[in-house]
Parts: C-alpha cells; structure tokens; sequence
C-alpha cells in the first residue's frame, strides 16, 4: 500500500484499507482489558458508563463501543461538512517554544549539561525578544530545583522573567494549589488566578492500554478546580508498543483512540478527537524517535483514519523534531524536511522550537537557527498581489528593451522589502567576498544567542513585593513537599 504525496487532500488510503483497520480495532478494543490506576471518583466513571470494572482491569463490552461509536458518528457528520468545504490556506506561521528538557546544550560549548533554573529565566527573556513567538511548554525543567517542586520552580521562573505567565504542567496534585497560589500574587485574586490557570488538564496513556495513577490525580484536581474536561494524550512507541509493521501499529493506536474517546464520554460527557502522537523505534540506538520517514508514514496513515472517523481533513504528519543532541547540519536537515512537508501538506503551526533530542535538550542556540528557518517559511506562505500596480505592464513595456535595469527603478524601491526576504544568519555572499572573513550559520547563531542571553531585557511586570511573595512561596512548597 502507498501514498500518493501530491495534495492532502487527494492522498488517502484505499478507504476499503482504512475500513478494515478500523474494524479490527473495535474487534481489539472489545476483547482487550485496559489496566487503569484510577481514582475511585474516575474508575466511578467508568463503571456508570458501563464499563465492567474489576479492580484495575476494565472491559469495554460491544454495547459501550457502540455507544462511543454512535457518538462519533454523530460529531462526524457536521465536521465532515464543514472539512468539505474550499480550504482556504492562512497565510500567516504560527511557531512556538515547547519541550520539558532535563539537559541544557550550553550555548558558549556545545556541551550538554543538567539544566538550571538560569538557562530557564535566560530563555525566557531571549524567547521575548521575538515578536510573535509563542510557548507551549517551558523547554527546560530545572534540575537544580528540589525534585518535588521543580515543575512548580519552572513556572515562578517563567513568571519572573516573561511578559506573562506561560504553560507549565503539574505531575502532581499537592502542586497544584501552590500554582494557583502563584497566579492569586500575580493577578491579584484567587478568581483571576483560577480564570486564567494555565495547568493542562491532561492524562497520559502508557501505550498498549494502560492508564498510572499519577498521570490521573493531577488532571483530576484540576478538572475540579476549574471544569475543564480530561484530555488524553497517548504517544506510542511503534515496534515496542505497538506491531513493527504499520498496519498493525494502526491497529493498535486506532484502538486506543476508540478507547480514550469512549473514557472521555464517561467521565466528562465529550469526545476528544484523534489524540495520537506516535513515534518510532531505532533498533540500531535503542531509542524513540520523533522524526524520520517511518514516523512520518504512520504519522500520517492514522490522519486518514481520523478523517474516516472524525471528519477532520488527512494531512502530513511532519514536525520539527530532530535527534540531533546539538545545533548543526543534523537538527536543521531534520528540521527542515519536517517543516517543508508540512507546509506543502497545509500545516501552518509549528511547536518545538528550541528543542533538540527529541525535546529531552533545550538550546537557545538551535532557537536562533530555528526562528531564521521560521521566518523563511512566514515569508514564503505569505503569497502576493496581483493587480495593476504589481503586474508593472506598464514599466516592463518601457525598460525590458533596455536590459536589466529594474533595480534603479522606483517600483523596486516601493515592493522589494515586502518581497524579498533577507537571512540574518544564513550566508548568501559570492564565494571570494566570504572567503575574506568566513563564517558559518552555526557560528553566526551562536553570536546571537549569547549576545541575546546578555542584552535581552526582562518584560516581566511584577513588582518588588510580588516577586518577594512568589520567593517566599516557593520556600514553603520546597519544605511542604519534601517528603512526598
């Protein structure tokens, strides 16, 4: 079975394929046991739905498929009208900082170290400094934290040290107060804190089928902090968790999607969508991989299934994941196969900048070649104009036979900022000229970055007596949660 990569929209699955790998993940759904470390309030759930729960094992029986079925069929039919419709590109990239990296690659040498609660608050600043650059996780944890509150360190830092708080997850829920303790100095009120409580409230699936106790109790309190429903994130790892082959890998996530949609309709009454982000193996390494083509296939082989279920539209499952431990030829060959498929495939989010390793290393480094690959795309997909004026009839009529001379015209002096794009770090001089003083990407990024980590203001709007609050704050969540 192959694809036919020109148009997302027209590449897809034989749908008699995709039938019959959904078909045998409800068969699998039906006949395999789920093992759940859930609450009594979460496995109460379950239980009501009509799931059979004995212990820590749970059965979903054909009636309680079938009714998570219906249901999806149900959503499906109005996104499938509306996915129907002309697609109309933005033409504007969304890019954002993401990763929750215990290692820092250091940005004077290369080498990979602990990460600190410095690189954090410098990353933050540096991360500022770009208009229009976003954060979906806060790329370094601190190791030089306490163990218990480092998630909790990551976000008073993040708040000290950036024009606003940004997401930062909590593994645990004796945390959880502490971060709406932090919010309630920031904004003021415990009601502000809580409106604007940034805590995912998300449970992570340990593929095949498995559910652990600390990835529920956490959500668990934050869903009743604030009512947000439970949302379900499962990253299977193909040929370990999962068959080698990918119609089996398929198989399997579809099952499991099936599986926390149909958790998600007893515990908050909605469904959750496709939800899988599934990596591969290297048996050369012995590690997960987030890029590569066999990541990509099945990355995107499971869009198509979700179109079939969902009614979402099939994509290009490509990202700007990368192995490479340090900044060089490796992350950006990597990043830049992901990005380039993605945005022919239509995809106009990006998220992972300034991680490496499969966002296990943070570097301010690969953020700076990062942004310059970023802002290429930007101004690659934001089209032009097409009348009177920018056609220049008119002006090629009267110069064309004179030869090139449009540079010294007027109309080039009025458009060519809009049009062209000018690297900051990528090197485009005559070979001679370069060859006077030579200098790599690589090298260029770095001089950024450390001129940034130096020079970047911070934008935080605390003042004295919040960020004494927040100081003493962490004091106490340090010694309250010691001994957990």
């Amino acid at each position: 079975m192959g694809f036919s990569w020109i148009l997302p929209q027209s590449s897809k699955f034989d749908l008699e394929d995709v039938d019959k790998i959904i078909a045998a993940a409800i068969r699998v759904l039906e006949k395999t046991p789920w093992t759940i470390d859930g609450t009594p309030e979460f496995m109460g759930f379950l239980s009501s739905f009509g799931c059979e729960v004995r212990g820590k094992k749970v059965r979903f029986s054909t009636l309680v498929v079938e009714k998570a079925l219906d249901r999806i069929k149900q959503e499906q039919k109005a996104a499938s009208g509306q996915a129907e419709e002309e697609q109309i590109l933005p033409t504007q990239i969304e890019f954002s900082t993401s990763g929750q990296a215990l290692w820092c690659c250091d940005p004077q040498t290369d080498q990979l170290r602990a990460a600190t609660e410095k690189d954090l608050a410098d990353l933050c600043r540096v991360i500022n400094s770009f208009p229009g650059l976003d954060r979906s996780h806060p790329t370094f944890i601190p190791q030089d934290a306490p163990l218990m509150t480092r998630e909790l360190h990551s976000f008073v830092t993040i708040m000290l040290n950036s024009d606003k708080p940004y997401r930062v997850s909590a593994y645990s829920p004796e945390v959880v107060k502490y971060f709406i303790e932090a919010l309630t100095i920031y904004y003021g009120s415990e009601e502000k804190a809580l409106t604007n409580l940034l805590l995912p409230c998300k449970v992570w699936i340990n593929t095949p089928f498995m559910i652990s106790r600390e990835t529920i109790e956490a959500p668990m309190e934050i869903r009743r902090l604030t009512g947000q429903p439970l949302v379900y994130n499962p990253m299977p790892v193909v040929c370990i968790a999962t068959p080698v082959t990918p119609a089996g890998a398929l198989v399997l996530i579809t099952a499991e999607v099936l599986g926390v949609n149909t958790i998600s309709l007893a515990v908050d009454n909605c469904l959750c969508g496709w939800c899988s982000g599934p990596l591969s193996f290297d048996m050369k390494t012995g590690i997960h991989n987030q890029w590569g083509p066999e990541t990509i296939v099945v990355g995107t082989a499971q869009t198509h299934i979700a179109a079939r279920l969902f009614g979402t539209r099939p994509s290009v499952r490509a990202t700007l994941g990368t192995g490479a431990k340090t900044p060089g030829a490796q992350s950006m060959c990597e990043r830049s196969f992901g990005v380039g498929m993605g945005v022919l495939a239509g995809i106009r989010s990006f998220g992972g900048l300034a991680t490496l390793a499969h966002s296990d290393v943070g570097s301010v480094v690969q953020l700076m070649m990062d942004m310059e690959l970023m802002q290429a795309v930007a101004k690659l997909v934001e089209g032009f104009c097409v009348d009177e004026e920018e056609m220049a009839e008119e002006l090629i009529v009267e110069l064309a036979s004179k030869g090139a001379v449009f540079l010294d015209t007027e109309h080039t002096a009025k458009y060519f900022r809009r049009y062209q794009w000018f690297p900051e770090l990528m090197d485009r001089r005559v070979p001679m000229s370069w060859n006077d003083n030579p200098s790599t990407m690589l090298e260029n990024a770095r001089k950024k970055a450390l001129h940034l980590i130096k020079t970047a203001p911070n934008k935080c709007p605390l003042d004295e007596g919040q960020r004494t609050e927040l100081a003493k704050l962490l004091q106490t969540a340090d010694k309250d949660l010691r001994g957990i």
